[in-house]
């Protein structure tokens, strides 16, 4: 007969090991890379996808997705852009805006609150402050003034004006001020059909290829720490919880005889 100790003994030596099962397959967690879509790009370390544990993505990569199943990043603040494409290897991604008129979205953006940058295409590129009008006619189109066609009305055109413009050289005449942007690349109003955005070739730079990231679980500042690959995925907690069922029931057998 299995005594009223013995029985709680069992019990409470079966619960432990679950807990314990189910701390380390949590662990895993960070390997299982996700997507939005079957078309859509690899979510992985930096990233992660919204509902994963915190430690599978560094700080400012959350990622969540649409009913569409697009990949949708919100930048600070409250920017919104669709995700079209992840390389994690040159540490970049190409995004759009997702009614493909980011000038709207412009005055509410502040990468230098991001992990992100804008990709430059080349050395000589570089980022401006505008300051958007809105008017009541047709302007002259100089280097320093670009025309917004997603903002504007048929009698009432949008234009990004470049700060570094002279005031003499720009007619402002019938128009009035909107909003000022700050540091964002030339043409303001090519960026509504896409661009790229980089990150810190420093996250994570320390693990090998076959290896995997997350932050570490303990610490006040976000660091990194360096996971393997898992040997069968999601059927890894399967095969480690059957030897630890059987042994429970090898105790209990045991115990009756």
């Amino acid at each position: 007969m299995i005594s009223g100790v013995s029985l709680r003994m069992m019990f409470f030596l079966f619960l432990f090991v679950t807990i314990s099962l189910d701390v380390a397959v949590s662990q895993d967690d960070c390997l299982v890379s996700s997507s939005c879509s079957h078309q859509g790009s690899l979510i992985r370390f930096p990233f992660r996808l919204k509902g994963q544990p915190d430690r599978c993505g560094y700080p400012g990569f959350e990622l969540s997705c649409t009913e569409r199943n697009e990949t949708i990043l919100e930048l600070p603040h409250s920017a919104k852009v669709l995700v079209k494409n992840i390389s994690y290897e040159s540490h970049e991604m190409m995004v759009q805006d997702p009614e493909k008129c980011l000038p709207r979205q412009l005055q509410n953006l502040s990468l230098s609150a991001s992990p992100f940058n804008f990709k430059l295409s080349n050395q000589w590129e570089a980022l401006y402050d505008f300051t958007f009008f809105n008017c009541s006619s047709k302007k002259r189109e100089m280097s320093y003034v670009d025309p917004i066609p997603c903002l504007s009305l048929p009698d009432y055109p949008v234009y990004a004006v470049m700060s570094t413009a002279s005031i003499r050289d720009v007619d402002l005449s019938s128009c009035q001020k909107m909003y000022n942007i700050s540091a964002v690349p030339y043409p303001v109003s090519e960026l509504s059909k896409g661009f790229s955005l980089n990150w810190s070739s420093e996250i994570c730079r320390n693990c090998e290829e076959s290896m995997k990231c997350r932050l570490k679980s303990n610490s006040k500042e976000p660091e990194t720490e360096c996971i393997g690959e898992p040997a069968t995925g999601a059927g890894k907690k399967v095969v480690t919880a059957g030897p630890i069922i059987g042994f429970f029931l090898l105790l209990v057998a045991v115990s009756v005889l």
